[in-house]
């Protein structure tokens, strides 16, 4: 149960940045509307391995579940405006040990 809060608590902490930059007025970019795109998708399937983990917690779901947090960090990483979000969480989802659902 522990882990299962310290994922959620990662999955907030993804999104708590990618929530507050939407809620500004919007500025002139740099950053390709592609960049955005990705991060969209990307986001959706963030959401969907999480719904997948949240209802059958095993290490296959947490793998998929970590695989894909890493993919939308990486992706956010290349966007100038959320690269500081690869720094602030990456690491957490890269020592996930996802063994402990077994």
């Amino acid at each position: 149960m522990k882990k299962i809060k310290q994922i959620s608590a990662a999955f907030v902490l993804i999104f708590a940045g990618a929530f507050a930059v939407s809620c500004e007025e919007e500025e002139t970019s740099s950053v390709s509307d592609d960049c955005y795109d990705d991060l969209i998708e990307l986001s959706d399937i963030l959401v969907a391995r999480s719904n997948t983990f949240s209802n059958n917690p095993t290490s296959s779901n947490c793998s998929s579940l970590r695989t894909a947090a890493l993919n939308l960090l990486d992706a956010a990483q290349d966007c100038d405006e959320y690269g500081y979000l690869y720094e602030e969480t990456a690491q957490y989802w890269i020592d996930l040990d996802c063994s402990d659902f077994d």
